[in-house]
């Protein structure tokens, strides 16, 4: 992670890192998601996420599938690449620190035309969260709860999507409501342009949404939320069979590094 990176990351609380994965890498992760359709599950009505706005509404929800690190060989290969991919091991181990862990179950979060966006959401002031923070002590950022979102489709202007208030990580003062509900100050709002195949980290202090879909082809995203790694937002989940070395380094359960916690070296 460069020096200009660590300044947008912590000006923005998010960053943009392109071509993390190559065309056919994208096909095969697509691929495998087709094979396995049946699986997913569309959020029903009565679960909306609008909140209410009408800036937010759809015409349905957005769809959701997991799973993906036990599916069958090959099918689950690409996901399990994605788990620690060597190109964001560099950065999760800048914004995270070495030892970091998977939090989150990895799962897909996908929207096709008309698909409703998701109301404002941060944990950004007044208050402080012990799980999902973002602070710079000593030369260095600290983040709770992190996510890296690796994108199986483009992601053009207009198409909705990821919306983010860049900056608001360090926000001292409540987003107004009518900000949350995407009803005012619109130009403050950054909606995330970004190619297949490119990764976006952002701090989940960051106050993000999502913009209603728009565009004729599906969006693809796969999320992770990542930590610290004596932290933990859920339960750990139990080491897989399947995992490698460097797999079961980031699905230990939480405990400090000083206890020899296996770290990723880049």
């Amino acid at each position: 992670m460069n020096d200009n990176e660590k300044y947008l990351f912590d000006l923005n609380g998010y960053l943009v890192i392109e071509n993390v994965l190559t065309p056919e890498e994208v096909a095969l992760a697509n691929e495998a998601i087709d094979h396995h359709q049946d699986l997913a599950r569309v959020r029903p009505r009565e679960q909306r996420l609008d909140g209410g706005s009408s800036a937010l509404t759809g015409d349905h929800g957005r769809g959701q599938l997991g799973g993906m690190l036990n599916w069958e060989e090959p099918w689950c290969l690409p996901f399990r690449e994605m788990l620690v991919h060597p190109t964001i091991v560099p950065y999760l181990n800048e914004i995270l620190g070495k030892g970091f862990r998977m939090d989150h179950q990895m799962f897909l979060l996908s929207m096709t035309k008309g698909a409703e966006g998701f109301i404002f959401h941060g944990s950004s002031g007044p208050g402080f969260d012990p799980n999902q923070y973002y602070i710079f002590r000593d030369g260095r950022m600290h983040c709770g709860l992190t996510v890296a979102t690796f994108q199986l489709t483009d992601v053009n202007p207009g198409d909705g999507g990821l919306i983010v208030i860049p900056g608001s990580h360090k926000s001292n003062f409540s987003c107004p409501q009518e900000m949350r509900r995407y009803e005012k100050y619109q130009e403050h709002v950054r909606q995330i342009v970004c190619k297949a195949g490119d990764v976006v980290i952002f701090t989940e202090a960051v106050t993000h949404g999502t913009l209603p879909w728009t565009a004729d082809h599906p969006r693809r995203s796969i999320l992770m939320r990542y930590t610290a790694g004596n932290l933990a937002y859920v339960p750990a989940y139990p080491v897989p069979e399947w995992a490698n070395e460097r797999q079961r380094a980031v699905m230990e359960p939480p405990y400090h590094t000083r206890l020899n916690r296996p770290v990723l070296e880049e």
